[in-house]
């Protein structure tokens, strides 16, 4: 837990935004598989890598693509996520 107490450091919070549209795509790619729905699904993957291309581009021209940053990015993201989703109202 002591990864989600401390905040993301200045040099990478642009990136957050590059690994939060990575993860929204991933999460899609896996609803769409749960539904079954092979249309959605390929047009998530389509957006996935996508993303992922981008991620990688802004990382290494950050220099901030070692996989301690890469770690301290996703904590990040999924803490954001987290955060996202208790914050909607069911």
């Amino acid at each position: 837990m002591s990864e989600d107490s401390s905040p993301l450091p200045d040099r990478l919070q642009p990136l957050l935004e590059y690994q939060l549209r990575f993860e929204r795509a991933h999460l899609a790619c896996l609803c769409a598989a749960e539904a079954g729905d092979d249309d959605t699904l390929n047009d998530c993957r389509a957006e996935r890598l996508n993303a992922m291309r981008a991620l990688i581009t802004a990382c290494a021209d950050a220099g901030a693509d070692s996989a301690p940053d890469r770690q301290v990015l996703k904590v990040a993201a999924m803490a954001a996520l987290a955060n996202e989703t208790a914050d909607t109202p069911e």
